[in-house]
């Protein structure tokens, strides 16, 4: 198993950093000059993606930027995008995003929106050129793609995707580390994800290295970012890949708290911990005929389940000296565990093994102390220096104990307080979430930095996106869903398992939408004007308005459009969730309509089935409909006494 380490942000490239250090000489400069190989431990690849320039410029020096030709290398993947030109400025003057921002933007649905934008908008997609600045081989890297054109994330992917076999290189894998909470890691894994995955590589593994945020303010000033908002960002960003099925093959799951309790601030000791425990997984040296393919990894990691697994990590390293037992007891101790969780819960365990360690032992061990099926625990075996060492990577450590989210070291219990507080985010804070022109922290000299400047049709999307179609958030939506989740953990049932349900997208797909309703009626945005003639058939022949033809359309505000001719007229009424048209004709309420977001758009849909039609008004519309029958000489007259609907 070779994998390709992909560090995203701030906190994933300083840990990347380390799995990709010189082996033979410390010095760049030295290395260029008398043109030695740069080699890693391992032979490992990768590389830092990163969204912040001044970061990326003035505040590091080990990686260089790509585009000069450096290894370790960085990329930013907004400068695919030339400030100024059309998609730059298209995407801002529709939607309000800014796609040449920079890294100050602290949360998940920030680049998840942009990514659905450039999916699912074929106006935008037309308007991206296939000569954007990216990589130079970003261009071909599309051919038989199911991508829609999106320079942000086909450079990035293009950034990757040299270093693996599906691009030429040597790695087949990818290992993301990210920070769960950040700006930069927490947006940007899913995009890429989803973005490899619509290229038609549904089997690659990909896998996830997550450190979780930790609890109270104390990373307030490092990561520019309040608790509560620190934890929406990660939750999200954890909703996203473990609801998604086909997305990442795996999440490998690191509490913070866990660290800041062994190392404090010392951020790079913390950084060089991460690096060692991972080591069993990523190291190279395998015994011979020992080597596991990074495929056969991600395939037998998710046997049996349709959503993503977590993986609670738990390490142990021991002199020689020590016995299997002794490894494996550490290893489940409170100081071996890297995230709160329950091991007898656990349904399969991979334990990577560096050193003189016997497999069978291994299984064995565990199995007894576990209770994990001896058939279900996978060891892998490498050669070691120095001590031996075991990470145990235990799948879905949790579940079927009511109680567990009331205890201590449990991942019911840390998880259950990430949905809690992100939920208080979102309630104490709505505006937040549409950012409504405020500003924020950023990171050059702690200045305030502008937030977009949404337009009303990203609103409604993330209204909707957060709190459903009817905007209550009681139905359906994030808010929604994470109640449904904590639920799951609290009650603790088997059957609960994965708490995260249903993928939720902010922008919709044109396909989706049509699987919903079999067509549109008109666009509220292009009224008055291009859809005129489409209100009108609507109201004629759908809803038998026959005066309807030559009546004189307005739209008196944004929510309310009015049709009249002579003596007739109608309105309608947009809600205020944007999510219903409601017929009002003489001040009654006749009907409502279905509203979908569409491209940014406003499309009107098929009569809303929960809507209880006025009596009345259905007998108005099948008398009108008998009378045309009549004319059009399909019935006759002489039928009406017995076909013309009535009331009683």
């Amino acid at each position: 198993m070779k994998l390709c380490i992909v560090g995203i942000g701030g906190a994933g490239g300083n840990i990347a950093k380390k799995f990709l250090r010189n082996e033979d000489l410390n010095s760049k400069l030295l290395s260029r000059i008398i043109g030695a190989q740069y080699v890693s431990p391992g032979d490992i690849k990768g590389i830092w993606l990163e969204a912040d320039i001044n970061d990326s410029i003035n505040n590091q020096y080990f990686f260089g930027n790509m585009q000069n030709g450096c290894y370790p290398s960085y990329y930013i993947p907004h400068e695919a995008v030339q400030e100024g030109s059309a998609i730059h400025v298209s995407v801002r003057e529709k939607y309000g995003y800014d796609v040449k921002k920079q890294g100050f933007v602290r949360d998940a649905q920030y680049l998840k929106a942009i990514f659905e934008i450039f999916d699912t908008d074929k106006e935008i997609q037309k308007i991206v050129s296939p000569n954007e600045s990216m990589p130079e081989d970003a261009a071909n890297n599309n051919g038989g793609s199911l991508l829609a054109p999106n320079p942000i994330f086909d450079s990035a992917w293009s950034a990757i995707r040299r270093f693996t076999t599906l691009g030429g290189g040597e790695c087949d894998g990818i290992l993301f580390v990210v920070s769960f909470g950040g700006g930069t890691g927490t947006g940007t894994i899913n995009p890429i994800i989803n973005h490899i995955r619509k290229e038609g590589k549904l089997t690659y593994p990909v896998f996830v290295l997550g450190i979780l945020t930790e609890p109270g303010d104390s990373a307030d000033q490092a990561q520019f970012s309040k608790s509560k908002k620190r934890n929406l960002a990660a939750i999200s960003a954890i909703y996203d890949l473990l609801s998604k099925g086909g997305g990442a093959s795996g999440v490998i799951i690191i509490d913070n708290k866990i660290l800041l309790d062994k190392y404090g601030t010392n951020y790079d000791a913390a950084n060089n911990f991460i690096h060692k425990i991972m080591q069993p997984m990523v190291a190279a040296r395998d015994y011979p005929q020992a080597k596991l393919p990074s495929q056969a990894f991600a395939q037998n990691s998710s046997t049996g389940l349709d959503r993503p697994p977590i993986f609670v990590p738990l390490f142990a390293s021991l002199p020689r000296s020590a016995t299997e037992e002794e490894l494996i007891d550490k290893a489940l101790s409170k100081e071996g565990r890297l995230f709160g969780c329950t091991p007898e819960k656990s349904d399969t365990a991979w334990v990577f093994c560096r050193g003189f360690i016997k497999g069978t032992k291994i299984k064995r061990i565990l199995s007894d102390r576990t209770g994990i099926p001896y058939n279900m625990i996978y060891p892998v075996r490498k050669m070691g220096e120095g001590q031996n060492e075991i990470l145990i990577l235990l799948r879905n450590p949790y579940g079927g104990d009511s109680e567990a989210y009331k205890k201590d070291g449990t991942l019911e219990k840390r998880l259950c307080f990430v949905i809690s507080e992100a939920l208080r985010q979102i309630r104490e804070h709505p505006d937040e979430l549409y950012y409504e022109g405020k500003t924020e922290k950023g990171k050059i000299d702690n200045k305030q930095e502008d937030l977009p400047n949404l337009t009303e049709l990203s609103k409604m999307a993330l209204k909707k996106f957060f709190f459903g179609a009817d905007g209550t958030g009681k139905t359906s939506g994030l808010t929604f869903e994470l109640e449904e989740a904590r639920r799951r953990l609290r009650e603790g049932g088997e059957q609960d398992k994965p708490f995260f349900m249903n993928p939720l997208s902010i922008f919709e797909k044109e396909s989706e939408i049509e699987r919903e309703y079999e067509r549109y009626e008109f666009c509220w945005n292009k009224i008055p004007g291009e859809h005129n003639k489409q209100l009108i058939e609507f109201l004629d022949e759908r809803l038998c308005i026959d005066w309807a033809k030559n009546a004189e359309i307005k739209k008196i505000d944004d929510n309310t459009i009015t049709v009249s001719a002579e003596k007739n007229s109608l309105s309608l009424i947009l809600n205020d969730e944007k999510t219903k048209v409601i017929l009002e004709i003489g001040g009654i309420r006749k009907d409502s309509f279905v509203v979908k977001i569409k491209n940014g758009e406003l499309i009107i849909y098929n009569r809303d089935e929960d809507h209880k039609l006025d009596e009345n008004y259905i007998v108005e519309v099948v008398n009108r409909r008998i009378k045309e029958l009549i004319k059009e000489g399909k019935i006759k007259e002489n039928e009406t006494d017995r076909s013309k609907a009535s009331s009683t």
